[in-house]
């Protein structure tokens, strides 16, 4: 009996032991946590995990810098596309049928008249370009936005100090080209829009986001002043073709300026009335309605510099240089034209599109070559209509329907 008393109170003793140490720990732990949750407050909350990519991250080293200005590239459209490209398949020009076993192309639609009125195809200014799938997202001003931030940063002397001056400007006349390309394009399809000269930031109050469309001269004039600031930076041509061709040259921005003055100068914006009543949200005019005969001088001026600009550097147009074999004057006229289309980087491209690929015309357009041939590398779906086939001359030199040496009475019906 004594002995199980005295072990109870030994134990108990023990625990009584126990319990104070620990709180003495206790006590000693609570101070550092609480020196640590102070340090939170001032430092912990602004550190960004490694694997979180921010701004400032991208302008700190010249690597990283390029990997932006290829973001700011990566926006350019698909015009060569058969998917991509409204202009393939929205008008009559070609023509695939209808079952979509072969190719999906959405511009079948809009030329069959079902464009959609709530998210439309080739939704080019904030929504899916074709279709709606996750690989067709093409929101230009997304690309706008990137280029605005490339520039603003680059521009920063305190930045990416590991590059060269002259590579600094060249970038920066890079971003400022596509800037006016993805305006243009936006442009094009839209009619005025706002132009974006700098971002707006995403805390901004409504009001400043609720941004109007821009007077369209206005526009003109400021998508011009970038060229400008462009094709007195850019290079003639590239050098390092191993991997710098489809970068922006001075022949492209010469291009891309006479495009613009061009457009500017058509009977669609220049002294159209029927774009009279087009007012902005403010009541202010989009549209000057005058007729201005000088425009046509200006786009006449800008085209000869490009055309100089493009023979200086090398471009001419394509000529077959010929081969071992023996061709007739036919074949090889015929040769010129078709690699004028298709031979890679030949002396008459300017501008290769790198973000532009030609595959899916080749895949649909090409006829099987035996029966052994995959339908899937010649699907034979795409064609020109009779209908524009109708619309060239004949060898004669006239319309096909005042060819009186020839019988088209079986098609003509």
């Amino acid at each position: 009996m004594m002995m199980k008393e005295f072990k109870t109170i030994k134990m108990k003793t023990l625990t009584i032991k126990k319990c104070s140490v620990w709180k003495k720990l206790g006590v000693i732990m609570v101070i550092p946590m609480m020196l640590n949750l102070q340090s939170c407050e001032d430092t912990f909350l602004d550190v960004v995990p490694d694997n979180v990519a921010t701004i400032d991250q991208a302008f700190k080293l010249r690597n990283e810098a390029e990997k932006y200005l290829f973001t700011c590239y990566a926006y350019m459209p698909q015009n060569g596309s058969l998917i991509h490209n409204p202009a393939m398949l929205a008008g009559d020009e070609m023509w695939i049928p209808d079952q979509r076993q072969s190719v999906v192309a959405y511009s079948l639609d809009i030329a069959m008249g079902n464009q959609r009125v709530s998210n439309p195809y080739f939704n080019a200014w904030d929504g899916y370009y074709n279709g709606g799938g996750p690989g067709d997202r093409y929101n230009l001003f997304d690309g706008i936005r990137h280029c605005n931030i490339f520039i603003e940063n680059l521009s920063d002397l305190s930045k990416v100090p590991d590059i060269q001056p002259s590579e600094r400007e060249r970038w920066i006349a890079e971003a400022k080209f596509l800037k006016a390309y993805y305006h243009f394009y936006l442009m094009r399809m839209y009619g005025p829009i706002p132009v974006m000269r700098e971002n707006i930031p995403v805390d901004a109050p409504s009001e400043e986001l609720d941004v109007s469309r821009d007077n369209w001269n206005e526009s003109i004039a400021y998508l011009i002043e970038l060229c400008d600031e462009a094709i007195a930076i850019l290079p003639p041509s590239i050098t390092d073709i191993n991997s710098e061709l489809g970068r922006i040259t001075r022949p492209i921005a010469l291009g891309l300026k006479t495009r613009i003055l061009l457009t500017d100068a058509s009977p669609l914006f220049n002294g159209n009335s029927d774009l009279a009543g087009l007012v902005n949200k403010d009541g202010a005019q989009l549209f000057d309605t005058e007729y201005d005969a000088s425009k046509w001088e200006l786009a006449a001026d800008a085209a000869l510099l490009a055309i100089e600009a493009s023979e200086a550097a090398g471009h001419s147009l394509y000529e077959f240089p010929g081969s071992g074999f023996t061709l007739t004057d036919t074949t090889t006229q015929k040769l010129t034209i078709r690699n004028a289309v298709s031979e890679r980087w030949n002396s008459e491209v300017i501008w290769g599109n790198t973000v532009s690929r030609t595959g899916e015309i080749q895949l649909n357009a090409m006829a099987p070559l035996n029966v052994a041939h995959s339908p899937n590398n010649a699907r034979k779906v795409m064609s020109p209509t009779l209908k524009i086939a109708q619309q060239f001359y004949t060898k004669n030199g006239v319309p096909i329907d005042e060819d009186t040496t020839l019988d088209f009475s079986d098609i003509l019906e």
